[in-house]
């Protein structure tokens, strides 16, 4: 193994010195090989030198679709398309007469990480996934693509050939080309003749939504495990496709850094990581080090980024038998930047991003047999662990709610996870999971370790600094009981769960009205399409059990009912509309015979209220959080139809507010708002319109007298942690103790709330990444959720100080000002779009809000009441 590292090592001894300025192709190229003439450089196709400008994603798939048509070495693939409908490349490249039986060499690759075959280490290729990018505004990656592929393409000799032979490049040149085309045109657009390196300049400035994100604003490099978009997916299922041994992520960091590659730092790896993996890094990251000593380069490495969340690129493969290789270079963010350091070049950082893009591949390649060996002894010892753990798999289901159960399955299934179906009922720790709506995701399947990183619950760690979320469980997600299984037998379907299209179901045609609950996850979707469409609709705030064409139904608060009363179009329309609608969001109707119930509220009853139409618009900008303002925009546009206005905070002044009935206010800091507009928005409110704060959001209405609740004083948590004794070292642990390092805590919800309605336990797991907390009111009617008072943590990290001062306190409050409506969030309740546990609560404080009825004075409330009295005595 040795020598083989030490061929590796000397085969970049030969790499050229690179200019600190690399102006043309040769100062970026090795000259240990011959390239050949005949297949196009980058300058000869876009025009320029790499590095002279930023590259476009159409430029880049120009030139990769030219390569393919050039060399014998290339195939691609368009494998999906981003949300603006720009192409996802994916070049196979390898030596050509491998093109001829590549089905056939990737089976014999598969073989290694299938338990039930005996795949050949010896023969089998090796595969490597080589991609760049994923943060737009990090395009060095993907600008060192054009000179990899070039090299690919291009260069000649016995030391390419040789890898050629056995090995498949996968190469995925722009992970978000929508981040990237955004970027790209910043940098460029604010180009001089003469560079301007001045780090104030505009071009080292991104205004929000910044080239980092995709199109929603989303860090796609966190949805590798969550797949909620069609980058991700399309990359997965590549990623599935194939298993490679070596994953490459190409990044930046800040202008005053170096270059990081990985190992990260020790402690901070996913505990389902094996050690040999770490191993196996180093062995690469010594040829990465050989090189750029070589050319006089400065690097570190185990001193930043941890690798334990498995939704980053560059952790994901870690627990399925791959190496995922993370690498940080310091960042021009534009064209030239001054730093630290002295002037950097954006040539510079791409010359060091295409060294280590060569030293990847050729040090996979030099140690070839352990990297297959090593996958293959994976994947065997994964199923042997399976086979020695203490409960046999996992159970999940709802039966309230297809939908919710539907993605997190499919989620797995993305992932080559497999999960069955109950085919008879199954009680586990006091809960029935119900046949057809619960599932059964045995442990013993090669994904074991995977598996086990999805359904992570842990709550103590080694070390409590995270560079990002220490919890990400996908069924608390999803807000479904699960449960561990440990008994013999269960019943189970026959085959793996598939996704299945619902089938359409005939309404009625003699019905008096039509129901559906809101416990369906698209519920809200159903409900605004049909406002859309011009239909009456009414929403019940109590339960009520009605005659339908199946019998008599128990229908719950906040089920939605089209009735023939009121429409201003004909029925069979309205009939006909309901019926398309409600075939596209899944969600089950229920014919009602008679306007007169069973039990409960009848149909004419003031109890079930017209649903008005909405206009929803949300604040954004520079002082608002991007991540959570996408995340916002993305579940109303995606998920519930909502046409949303986007408003700049420094516009807000401006903008005639009685176009809407809702404002949403995200994480943010608000610092472009004046008191004028604070008070312009509180006689908004008086007037009817409803508020939405969530986070800091709701920290700045209650700052502005809008929302009457007191938040929870930050003294109350730092004096938790005393500072008598510590030294200069400590200070990491101390501020990383402090934090709440993304983890799942447990609301208690007032389940007769408006707010709730639709949620079908009286607890729900929220996302919490911040000490945001509401004190709980004297006045009562307000608190809708509390976090629990018996140590709310469900999984992730938060230390024991902070879940005191946490436990009880009020996380969802909402109350009447005036005419209208405050409703306060202190998590993010639609993180990453994968919470679509909690991201439904949003919906309910925008189609229900009307519901909520109590302020927070006494004397409000007693009048309320009183007059709701005096009109029932009529």
């Amino acid at each position: 193994m040795q020598r083989l590292l030490t061929l590796c090592v000397l085969c970049f001894i030969a790499v050229a010195s690179f200019a600190s300025n690399a102006t043309s192709l040769d100062d970026y190229l090795p000259d240990d090989v011959t390239y050949n003439p005949d297949i196009p450089t980058p300058q000869q196709v876009l025009g320029y030198e790499v590095g002279e400008w930023h590259v476009r994603p159409e430029q880049l798939v120009r030139y990769m679709e030219i390569l393919a048509e050039k060399s014998d070495r290339f195939s691609l693939e368009v494998t999906g398309y981003t949300h603006e409908r720009r192409p996802l490349l994916l070049l196979t490249v390898t030596a050509p007469e491998n093109h001829s039986n590549i089905e056939q060499l990737r089976d014999q690759h598969l073989a290694l990480a299938d338990p039930k075959r005996k795949g050949n280490p010896d023969t089998a290729p090796l595969v490597l996934y080589m991609g760049y990018s994923i943060h737009g505004d990090e395009p060095s990656g993907s600008n060192s693509a054009l000179l990899y592929a070039y090299y690919l393409a291009a260069a000649e000799g016995e030391k390419i050939e040789r890898v050629l032979k056995d090995t498949i490049i996968l190469l995925d040149p722009a992970y978000n080309p929508d981040g990237l085309a955004r970027f790209a045109q910043w940098a460029n657009q604010h180009k001089s003749i003469n560079l301007v390196s001045d780090t104030q300049h505009r071009e080292h400035v991104q205004p929000t939504p910044r080239g980092r994100v995709n199109h929603y604003w989303f860090d796609l490099n966190r949805d590798w495990l969550l797949l909620q978009h069609p980058e991700s997916r399309a990359r997965i299922a590549n990623f599935q496709k194939w298993k490679p041994n070596v994953l490459t992520d190409f990044h930046e960091m800040g202008t005053d850094s170096t270059f990081f590659f990985q190992p990260g730092i020790p402690s901070r790896k996913n505990p389902n990581t094996p050690d040999e993996n770490v191993r196996l890094t180093q062995t690469l990251a010594e040829g990465h080090a050989a090189a750029l000593d070589e050319q006089g380069r400065l690097y570190f490495t185990e001193e930043a980024f941890d690798d334990f969340y498995v939704g980053k690129g560059s952790t994901y493969p870690d627990v399925q038998g791959a190496i995922g290789i993370l690498f940080e270079q310091a960042s021009s963010r534009g064209h030239a930047q001054d730093s630290i350091n002295g002037l950097l070049e954006f040539p510079f950082t791409i010359q060091n991003q295409f060294t280590t893009s060569l030293t990847s591949m050729y040090g996979a390649h030099a140690n070839k047999k352990w990297f297959l060996d090593y996958q293959q002894r994976f994947y065997d010892d994964s199923m042997a662990a399976a086979k020695k753990a203490d409960f046999n798999g996992y159970v999940v289901g709802d039966e309230t709610d297809p939908a919710r159960l539907h993605e997190m399955l499919n989620i797995l299934r993305q992932h080559g996870v497999q999960s069955y179906v109950l085919t008879d009922d199954l009680k586990l720790n006091g809960v029935t999971y119900q046949a057809d709506h619960a599932a059964y995701i045995p442990l013993e399947q090669p994904q074991y370790l995977l598996i086990r990183a999805m359904f992570m619950n842990q709550k103590s760690f080694k070390d409590n600094t995270f560079y990002d979320v220490s919890a990400w469980t996908l069924p608390h997600a999803f807000n479904l009981n699960w449960a561990t299984y440990d008994g013999r037998r269960v019943k189970i379907a026959d085959q793996a769960w598939q996704p299945t299209t619902t089938p359409n179901h005939d309404l009625a045609a003699d019905a008096y009205a039509y129901a559906f609950e809101w416990h369906h996850y698209f519920a809200p979707k159903t409900l605004n399409r049909l406002l859309q469409a011009g239909i009456h609709v009414r929403q019940a705030n109590q339960a009520f059990t009605a005659s339908t064409s199946a019998g008599d139904y128990n229908f719950t608060a906040g089920t939605v009912v089209v009735t023939k009363a009121y429409q201003q179009q004909d029925w069979a329309e309205v009939q006909q509309q309901l019926a398309a609608i409600t075939a596209e969001t899944g969600v089950t109707v229920h014919a009602i015979s008679s306007g007169l119930t069973r039990r409960g509220i009848d149909l004419g009853s003031r109890n079930l209220a017209p649903v008005k139409p909405i206009q929803v618009m949300m604040l954004v900008g520079n002082d608002a959080n991007m991540y959570e303002g996408g995340e916002a925009w993305y579940y109303l546009d995606r998920h519930v139809g909502v046409p949303l206005s986007m408003v700049d905070t420094d516009r807000f002044g401006g903008v005639d507010l009685s176009r809407y009935t809702h404002i949403l206010m995200v994480d943010g800091r608000y610092s472009n708002l004046s008191k004028r507009d604070a008070e312009r928005l509180q006689q908004w409110v008086r007037d009817g319109g409803v508020v939405i704060g969530q986070q800091n959001g709701a920290r700045w209405l209650s700052q502005h007298d809008i929302l009457a609740a007191e938040f929870v004083n930050s003294d109350e948590f730092s004096k938790k942690f005393p500072t008598a004794g510590l030294t200069f070292a400590d200070q990491d642990h101390f501020y990383g103790q402090r934090r709440v390092a993304g983890a799942i805590f447990e609301l208690e919800l007032d389940a007769t709330h408006p707010l709730t309605f639709g949620y079908p336990r009286a607890t729900l797991p929220v996302f919490k990444d911040s000490l945001n907390a509401m004190v709980v009111p004297e006045q009562p009617f307000v608190t809708v959720a509390t976090y629990r008072a018996n140590d709310p943590l469900l999984a992730g990290f938060a230390a024991s100080q902070n879940r005191e001062v946490l436990a009880g306190k009020a996380a969802i409050i909402a109350h009447r000002h005036g005419r209208g409506r405050v409703i306060a969030f202190t998590d993010d309740i639609n993180f990453r779009a994968f919470f679509w546990g909690t991201a439904k609560l949003l919906s309910n404080a925008i189609f229900l809000a009307d519901q909520v009825t109590p302020s927070l004075s006494d004397e409000e409330n007693a009048a309320e009441a009183a007059a709701e009295a005096a009109e029932s005595a009529h």
